[in-house]
């Protein structure tokens, strides 16, 4: 038994490191290693994860809704980010709550996670409501730094699905404040993929040092160098923190919220970001 038993020992030891050397549990699945890794949120849980997500203080945005807590949860393995039509805030009979998360503190103090070049993918579901877009995006805290292009701060939304009834959606920068200068992928002749089909669709920007790179399922949607076919927006060195919103206008530029409208939402299955786009 006992030579049995350490000659079990011996091929257990063999079969280890025969893996080890083939990188099993050193890879993810696709061919790379779990190092290129560095955020992952599948909202697995039950609530929102405080180490990573916070609530958006309840600000009133766009001219059209206000960002409130009771419009975020967590269930069934995804992010709920719901919206409804609320004339009890005061703001008009088409305004509407609406929730919103980031990876930075309600009160500011803190910053979660961010993070400067990479590659940044969402999977969501977008409901389509004229007047009402989804967005995920990166936030920069200097994005108010004025003069240097959009290399010390920009706002990248990676999407927004302003124009939902119409098919459309968007990606866009911004920088040097607000009022701020932007560059958007709107002039493009059309979308690459219909993201309105009722069903979950990825959404990834690939950020290098010299150029963005946005994309839906896979297909590259736009592709920013920072120079003077894109207004000289230059490309963000610095780091940016992340977005999932959902908002409203009622001034018409956005479409009109439709009358019969009382509530939907949009459901986000994962976000990751890794230090390169995976193969």
């Amino acid at each position: 038994m006992k030579n049995k038993f350490f000659g079990n020992i011996a091929l257990a030891a063999i079969i280890g490191f025969s893996m080890a050397a083939c990188g099993t549990g050193g890879d993810n699945g696709n061919g790379n290693s779990d190092e290129n890794l560095i955020f992952n949120e599948d909202f697995n849980g039950s609530t929102l994860d405080s180490t990573k997500w916070a609530v958006c203080p309840n600000w009133d945005r766009q001219g059209g809704s206000t960002w409130m807590d009771d419009m975020v949860s967590v269930s069934g393995g995804y992010l709920h980010l719901k919206f409804k039509r609320d004339a009890t805030l005061g703001k008009g009979p088409n305004w509407i709550r609406a929730g919103a998360v980031r990876t930075r503190s309600k009160d500011w103090s803190r910053i979660l996670f961010q993070n400067t070049f990479g590659y940044y993918e969402a999977k969501i579901k977008f409901p389509v409501v004229d007047g009402t877009w989804g967005a995920f995006w990166l936030m920069s805290p200097t994005q108010g730094s004025i003069g240097n292009g959009g290399v010390d701060g920009t706002e990248i939304d990676i999407v927004e699905t302003i124009g939902n009834t119409q098919g459309k959606y968007n990606a866009a920068l911004h920088w040097d404040g607000y009022p701020s200068q932007n560059v958007g992928s709107n002039n493009l002749p059309n979308q690459p993929v219909n993201i309105y089909d009722g069903e979950f669709h990825i959404f990834g920007l690939e950020w290098k040092q010299d150029e963005y790179i946005f994309y839906v399922d896979d297909v590259e949607f736009w592709r920013v160098d920072g120079g003077s076919s894109f207004k000289n927006c230059g490309i963000n060195q610095t780091p940016n923190y992340i977005k999932l919103t959902v908002e409203a206008s009622l001034d018409g530029w956005a479409g009109s919220l439709p009358a019969e409208f009382t509530e939907d939402e949009m459901l986000v299955d994962y976000v990751r970001v890794y230090k390169q786009k995976p193969e």
